[in-house]
């Protein structure tokens, strides 16, 4: 699945380039893979018969709920962590359900902030191959006022491995409010990834090619993004352990 966190990012980028003087776009929200791009789940096929393949066993292994962290650039330049929760529930033989809700540190309290959602439907075919549709929402904020975002994608997944998957999609995302239309017209226009399930862990590994057009102005960039995961329910905890991490050791007292 192909995360909304990226796109906010990429948009700030863009802001930029049409609007050098204002300030800078600054994120508050998801995606995607994943982010929305992470796993993923398409139509529901009552009548197919089951599915076969890796494709069906990876996202029978995957099935429960998770936590993880996500470190992305656009352009090459990194952006700041964000934390994610999913939860993945089979639906029938060959339907898959995902949920994910992303998060900020609130700088105020520093406890975890939702700040978007995406949910993933996957059916996979009797060949093995998957068709996912994904859909989400978030919040930019622009020069301190929120504005609305969403986001549609579809992707396609086929399994290279008893425990990895690639897929490849693309779609469309629209930030509202925005001047001269800016956000409206945002297109994924190629997105590959691959996923690895080893030892517990599940990553994602994803590469994007995103374009925006606003008037007479066309801008494109590259976003690479890594996502790292494990089982569980403790949001707030995997933040804490990453900031005190990030924070290094502390220095006795006198």
């Amino acid at each position: 699945m192909i995360p909304v966190m990226l796109y906010t990012r990429v948009l700030a980028r863009y802001a930029e380039t049409l609007f050098p003087y204002r300030r800078k776009v600054c994120i508050l929200t998801v995606l995607m893979l994943a982010m929305a791009i992470f796993m993923p789940v398409a139509a529901y096929a009552q009548d197919a018969p089951a599915a076969q393949g890796g494709t069906a066993e990876f996202f029978q292994k995957i099935a429960g709920e998770w936590i993880g962290t996500c470190e992305q650039s656009t352009d090459g330049e990194r952006a700041d962590n964000k934390y994610f929760r999913a939860t993945v529930k089979q639906l029938s033989a060959n339907t898959f359900e995902s949920r994910f809700e992303y998060f900020r540190v609130d700088s105020k309290t520093g406890e975890p902030l939702r700040v978007g959602e995406s949910t993933v439907l996957t059916t996979i075919g009797s060949d093995g191959m998957a068709q996912s549709s994904i859909s989400g929402k978030g919040t930019v904020l622009v020069n301190n006022s929120p504005k609305p975002q969403q986001h549609k994608l579809s992707e396609t997944v086929r399994s290279v491995g008893s425990c990895s998957l690639e897929g490849d999609g693309k779609g469309t995302i629209s930030v509202g409010g925005m001047p001269l239309g800016l956000g409206k017209n945002g297109k994924v226009l190629n997105a590959k990834s691959s996923w690895l399930l080893n030892n517990g862990a599940l990553t994602v590994h994803q590469t994007l090619k995103v374009g925006f057009r606003a008037l007479v102005f066309n801008k494109k960039f590259s976003v690479v993004a890594h996502y790292t995961a494990k089982r569980g329910t403790d949001i707030a905890g995997l933040m804490a352990k990453r900031n005190q991490v990030s924070a290094g050791p502390q220095a006795p007292n006198s």
